[in-house]
């Protein structure tokens, strides 16, 4: 396991990759792969809590295997390129059941495969059922589809971030929100969603232009995400609204939460030449999954709350 094993995790979550199928940006990567080094299999992995995700594959049926007889949990503690020559001769891997059985591996290539954030994913990676040796071209050669499995990684995190806070915007806040949604819910646990406002962000920006308002968006954002616990999630909305879901715990959730934003909203120091404060409402939704089959419907109410809040303030 990597010594960031928990923050790996969730920045691999956040990207909502895995159970994915059928992706033809990845699986024309590993279909190069198989026949750049002319190999039976190439496979893109990715290495959830205790399983192997197979993202893109080519020259296999299983879709995903047990995290500890993967070859990629090796790769991934690698700064460079895993390289298993023989495997029957490595005591690491000699009687592993996918090298004594299917899809009978005798040599394996792998190279990590790191997220926009620098955390590791998984790999790319080419078997062969046969020994072989690796040249240094082959090494470099790995190394460039890597280097492209990261640009592709790259290209769908900007269609799910905001550029100004570098949180999830609305998609991506939606597609990594329902699949915790779901998980929550399925685990029976207690959960909560707030709506956030920054109310007085149209007049800053009238009055003080629109770089005030921006840093005033990124400075709110920054203290909604200091807030999370580890698998708590935190979205940009569309202009001074966000959104947060909460799992309530017996150390933490709404009351903890909503006491640690206030406090750093009070701690705020505003430059001599701009005070002005940080006005905000907020709609809360607690246990949610007592009520609620989607997010959605979950955002949707809670939004209400919020506005309903502001009316009457």
């Amino acid at each position: 396991m990597p010594v960031n094993e928990n923050e790996r995790l969730r920045s691999l979550y956040m990207m909502d990759l895995l159970d994915k199928k059928d992706d033809e940006r990845f699986d024309r990567l590993t279909r190069m792969a198989k026949t750049t080094f002319d190999v039976p299999i190439a496979v893109i992995s990715l290495l959830d809590h205790d399983r192997q995700w197979l993202l893109s594959r080519n020259g296999l049926d299983a879709q995903e295997s047990p995290r500890n007889l993967s070859f990629c949990a090796h790769a991934i503690l690698e700064e460079g390129v895993f390289i298993v020559k023989d495997t029957l001769a490595d005591p690491r891997f000699a009687d592993n059941p996918f090298v004594t059985g299917e899809p009978w591996v005798r040599f394996y290539a792998g190279c990590p495969v790191r997220l926009p954030d620098g955390f590791i994913a998984g790999t790319i990676c080419i078997i062969d059922t046969y020994p072989r040796p690796f040249s240094s071209a082959e090494i470099n050669t790995l190394l460039d589809f890597a280097a492209i499995v990261e640009d592709e990684f790259f290209i769908l995190s900007l269609a799910m971030t905001d550029k100004l806070t570098g949180m999830p915007n609305n998609r991506g806040f939606y597609r990594s929100g329902e699949k915790r949604f779901s998980w929550l819910k399925e685990k029976q646990k207690k959960f909560s969603l707030l709506y956030f406002s920054i109310d007085n962000l149209k007049s800053i920006n009238e009055l003080l232009g629109k770089e005030e308002g921006d840093r005033v968006v990124k400075t709110f954002a920054g203290f909604l995400t200091k807030g999370l616990n580890k698998w708590d999630l935190a979205g940009r909305l569309g202009g001074g609204e966000f959104a947060v879901l909460l799992e309530e715990t017996p150390t933490s959730g709404v009351d903890a939460f909503l006491f640690f934003l206030q406090t750093q909203m009070d701690t705020l120091e505003q430059p001599p030449d701009k005070q002005f404060p940080i006005n905000y409402s907020h709609g809360v939704i607690e246990n949610g999954g007592e009520k609620y089959d989607s997010l959605h419907a979950m955002l949707e109410d809670s939004g209400k709350v919020m506005y309903a809040e502001k009316r009457r303030r």
